[in-house]
């Protein structure tokens, strides 16, 4: 299993840094292209870049039959990938294909002088993603992972307030996510070389938040269940639990892959401190903070909800996402989207690096051992 990436990386190089900030400039247009258009997210970070003010969508390369009807439907040109990865005008790329080609397209294009923003979990495991943070510190070139949900409020607000210690000494923390409209038995979820099925797939939006908030852990056990007589061999795992053993802290996981709820309504990250609690949903976003009182807050519940919104999470299939549904609710996307222009234009860092991709990948390959052992404790960090 590969090591973990514990070392800070750089993103950007200076050389690196002042030729594509002044390549594209504070305000002027940008070019970026698709490299693969099979994963069902597409379409909707192509509208929220067609949406985002400069930006200038210059084609799609896939050797996918579906290319030709994404195209149509989203109104780009079909190039092959030579032709966007030798365009000096193409300043950045959406890597979105099946796993096993991510990590080749995302170095391709990173050595062509892309900045790259790939879909989650960019890559089949931690073998992938060990090579994208070899190539981006070597590079200097900007990597962004699409882990979209951690863009919500909420996610924001449990950040600031786990830092600022308002919750006193955290102790116990308890996560849930799940894998809604069946799609854990789409060919989608079980990609040939992948991990697992949707507990990798979907579940690493979970992990991605979890290390987010505490880092990685020493150890984990794990049980990551399926249940043939319930729903068929289609799917790899229906349920998965697990405890990330933290020197100061227990998380504890679960995960279910039949959600029936549309949206990430289920989804649940709890903290429980010695002087307050706080739960945080991402989709509809929303928090819940109790305080003790000799926190310096007055004690009590405080809540807080985003505005809600009439698209759902995904909505329907098309011609050009037969397994799954597209992306329907925008309102990630559209913040993704702004996040990663604003380290294109500025050469910060990326806001969900390559090395935060790699240690996803890593900490799941972990549970996934634990659980081929029983449960039994697997070491996680070095």
């Amino acid at each position: 299993m590969t090591s973990l990436v514990t070392s800070s990386s750089v993103y950007f190089n200076k050389v690196w840094e002042k030729e594509m900030t002044y390549a594209i400039g504070e305000n002027a247009e940008f070019g970026i292209a698709c490299l693969g258009i099979t994963h069902p997210h597409t379409s909707g970070r192509v509208k929220a870049f067609q949406r985002l003010p400069g930006a200038r969508l210059m084609g799609a390369y896939d050797d996918s039959p579906l290319l030709a009807p994404f195209i149509d439907a989203l109104g780009l040109e079909a190039r092959t990938k030579e032709a966007i990865l030798a365009d000096p005008n193409v300043h950045a790329v959406l890597v979105h294909p099946k796993s096993h080609s991510m990590a080749n397209l995302a170095i391709e294009a990173l050595e062509a002088g892309k900045a790259v923003l790939c879909e989650k979990p960019a890559g089949r495991g931690s073998a992938d993603t060990a090579q994208i943070v070899e190539v981006v510190e070597r590079t200097g070139g900007l990597f962004q992972v699409g882990y979209c949900w951690r863009f919500a409020p909420s996610v924001d607000k449990m950040q600031e307030v786990l830092s600022s210690g308002r919750l006193g000494k955290v102790l116990q923390v308890r996560a849930h996510a799940g894998c809604s409209h069946n799609e854990a038995a789409t060919p989608h979820m079980n990609q040939p070389g992948d991990i697992g099925g949707a507990m990798f797939v979907i579940a690493c939006h979970l992990i991605d938040r979890i290390l987010l908030h505490f880092g990685v852990p020493q150890s984990v056990n794990a049980r990551i269940t399926k249940f043939v007589s319930a729903f068929g061999s289609d799917s790899r795992e229906d349920a998965g639990g697990a405890i990330l053993n933290y020197a100061d802290k227990l998380v504890t996981v679960d995960f279910m892959s039949w959600d029936p709820l549309s949206w990430t309504e289920s989804w649940d990250l709890s903290a429980y401190g010695t002087e307050g609690i706080m739960h945080s949903c991402p989709l509809p976003s929303s928090y819940k903070i109790y305080d003790s009182g000799r926190n310096g807050f007055q004690q009590g519940w405080k809540e807080w909800r985003e505005t809600s919104f009439p698209e759902i999470w995904a909505t329907k299939k098309t011609v050009y996402s037969p397994e799954i549904a597209e992306i329907g609710n925008p309102i990630y996307f559209d913040r993704e989207a702004a996040a990663f222009v604003g380290s294109l234009r500025s050469g910060s860092a990326s806001a969900v690096s390559a090395t935060q991709a790699h240690n996803v990948n890593h900490l799941l390959e972990a549970l996934f051992k634990s659980s081929a052992l029983s449960g039994a404790e697997v070491e996680v960090a070095v």
